[in-house]
């Protein structure tokens, strides 16, 4: 296998098509999977995705550079705040004036990370240990409160709402399509279309005007006087008011009433009643009241057999659209370009830099690399994939807010690094499904046994403490470096 890579390596342009080709691989099993699973399954496809875009970031970083990072939540919270804010208030693309859509708006996000990466990575290139722990974390706290200082930009405490941009040519959401169809309100259209309003006529005049309000002044007789009120004498007296006399007696009706009026044949019998042969049976209805079958036409109600609503008909709709199979497809086509990307740069001629610093600083300061400039090359391009990954969990939220970028999502992305393996791009993979599994896994298993809802609700980060103290201590390399390790005790046998 070494001989192979050792070939491929050597020939021009062949490292690139051989990554190409793992990612397309990956990439056709991936589109393949989320068209057969169910849509439940294919949100956890989409986070699953997600994370892996972030710990391929993650990877670099930490793993190849030798940094330690607490904040790369808060790097996903520039992508997905510029994701956003270009999408809610930006219709055409500057300069170009091409039509906005989903894509630009990740062109844009992945800009605001590298830039926002160039000046983190400015500082964190001088710092070292526990104090570039201490940097990273304060931007995991700071950069999501953000939005609370400007909350009118932001959106404060409550975040953004946004409907995804989907690309031109893809489908509009169903809400909006029936919203449309029910007479929707078009603000672009005038009151004059439709009657509702009718302009002054041109001979108006102040003068009119002025006589128009003289006219219309209150006098005198338009107020009310005593004659309008009520008296005395319109209010009910005790001989307007019903006496015992007035009712029927224990003996029946008034004797002026005519006893006789009502006979047996005014009462109700029990021919007067439905009986069950009224009703219909289990075969249907009776039989002397079918209904003809033509009374009731299938295609006039745009159903077929059942009642449910043919949404075919309206314009950019399809039917069968799941919005989780789209959310999962804009999700793993980003992780694998994510993915192309970083295995490219891990295995080339700047993964060997990272490594170089990350080993001996003053080697590789020895030999002409400059340790600086490969940290901040590596907080960059961390950057890149956290902005890029942000912007992958706005679309999955519909939403942006402090609550979705919290501090607890740095830790994460930290332990599925440290679980899978922090020297490998398939260790961030097997990072991701464990973000996703595990919480997943613990609940199930909780709600089995009857567990209380206090300790349902704080299994999942016990777990995943327990997990990251046992595999530090049993695979330091995470699961893809104890892998790696026992199978060179077997080879070494």
């Amino acid at each position: 296998m070494s001989k192979i890579r050792g070939l491929t390596d050597r020939a021009p342009g062949s490292r690139l098509v051989t990554h190409a080709v793992i990612a397309l691989v990956i990439f056709g099993i991936l589109t393949w999977f989320n068209q057969v699973v169910d849509p439940l399954m294919s949100y956890y496809l989409a986070t699953a995705a997600m994370y892996a875009t972030a710990m391929f970031g993650m990877t670099i970083l930490v793993g190849l550079s030798g940094q330690v990072s607490l904040g790369n939540g808060a790097l996903m919270a520039v992508g997905g705040y510029i994701f956003a804010l270009t999408s809610l208030n930006w219709q055409t693309v500057p300069i170009l004036g091409t039509p906005w859509n989903a894509v630009w708006s990740m062109v844009f996000a992945a800009l605001g990370g590298v830039v926002f990466g160039l000046l983190v990575g400015g500082i964190a290139a001088r710092l070292r240990g526990p104090y570039l722990a201490g940097l990273t974390l304060g931007i995991a706290v700071g950069v999501p409160a953000i939005a609370n200082r400007f909350p009118g930009l932001l959106g404060g405490e409550n975040g953004l709402m946004l409907q995804v941009p989907y690309p031109a040519g893809g489908y509009a959401s169903l809400e909006s399509e029936i919203g449309d169809t029910e007479g929707d309100f078009d603000s672009d259209a005038g009151f004059e279309d439709e009657g509702l309003y009718e302009e002054l006529p041109d001979d108006f005049t102040d003068q009119q005007g002025e006589e128009f309000v003289q006219d219309d002044f209150l006098t005198e007789d338009d107020f009310l006087t005593e004659d309008d009120f009520l008296t005395e004498d319109d209010f009910l007296t005790e001989d307007d008011f019903l006496t015992e006399d007035d009712f029927a007696t224990d003996e029946g009706f008034e004797a002026d009433v005519d006893s006789g009026a009502i006979s047996d044949d005014d009462l109700l019998t029990e021919d007067d009643f439905l009986t069950e042969d009224d009703f219909a049976t289990e075969e249907g209805f009776a039989t002397d009241e079918v209904a003809p079958e033509e009374e009731f036409d299938e295609e006039a109600f745009g159903v077929e057999g059942d009642l449910g609503a043919d949404v075919s008909a309206l314009d950019g709709v399809d039917s069968g659209f799941v919005i989780e199979q789209w959310q999962a497809s804009v999700a793993v086509a980003v992780a694998c370009i994510v993915g192309f990307v970083a295995l490219n740069l891990v295995r080339g001629r700047q993964g060997r830099v990272w490594q170089a610093v990350r080993d001996d600083p003053i080697a590789a300061a020895v030999s002409g690399i400059s340790p600086s400039g490969s940290k901040v090359s590596a907080f960059v391009v961390s950057s890149l994939f956290a902005a890029l990954a942000g912007a992958v969990f706005a679309q999955i939220l519909s939403y942006v807010g402090p609550g979705a970028f919290t501090l607890g999502l740095s830790l994460s992305l930290l332990v599925g690094i440290v679980l899978g393996g922090r020297n490998s791009l398939i260790g961030a993979m097997i990072g991701a499904v464990i973000l996703v599994w595990l919480p997943e896994f613990v609940l199930s298993l909780a709600s089995d046994r009857g567990w209380e809802d206090q300790i349902t609700n704080n299994a999942p980060n016990f777990v995943y403490g327990l997990a990251v103290v046992l595999v530090v201590l049993a695979a330091p390399g995470g699961l893809v470096g104890g892998v790696q390790s026992l199978l060179k005790r077997i080879g070494a046998r």
